[in-house]
């Protein structure tokens, strides 16, 4: 695999919580671009999580990696003492899906998926199922009911 000459960076990032099924909630990311799913814990909140609620965080592109890193996601798993510290780490995944138009990752350690478009990987290489990928995320924080109904969410 050739290497990459572009580095992916986090930016702030905004979506909508669209389902709620158990401990999992799925959160579409405002401009169409993909759908997260986490567990609840992963999103620090003082109000109910409930569908069309507006979460913020930190994500970056994707880059698929021959040799991936030793990924550290404690940072992701605890909550801050300060919502204002949250902070982006680099973690790893597996691309479970691959169709023409988007991609589906595995997060690490079972936090979750990631489907963003193809436009958001970075690859040197044609996509594949079992491809390493790496890229930021923070955790999430809610910052309060939209006013777009959940139907058009």
């Amino acid at each position: 695999m050739e290497q990459m000459d572009y580095m992916i960076m986090p930016v702030r990032m905004s979506g909508l919580i669209k389902e709620i099924d158990g401990d999992h909630i799925k959160v579409h990311l405002r401009g169409r671009l993909g759908v997260i799913v986490v567990g609840r814990s992963f999103i620090d909140t003082t109000i109910p999580l409930e569908p069309g609620v507006e979460v913020s965080f930190y994500f970056s592109y994707v880059e698929v990696v021959k040799e991936p890193l030793d990924y550290d996601d404690a940072d992701l798993l605890t909550p801050p003492d300060d919502p204002a510290d949250v902070m982006p780490d680099l973690i790893g995944g597996t691309i479970i899906e691959v169709n023409d138009t988007a991609a589906k990752i595995a997060m690490m350690d079972d936090l979750g998926t990631v489907a963003v478009p193809r436009r958001w990987l970075f690859t040197p290489v044609a996509l594949e199922v079992g491809e390493k990928a790496q890229f930021y995320m923070s955790r999430m924080t809610a910052t309060g009911k939209s006013d777009i109904p959940v139907e058009s969410i």
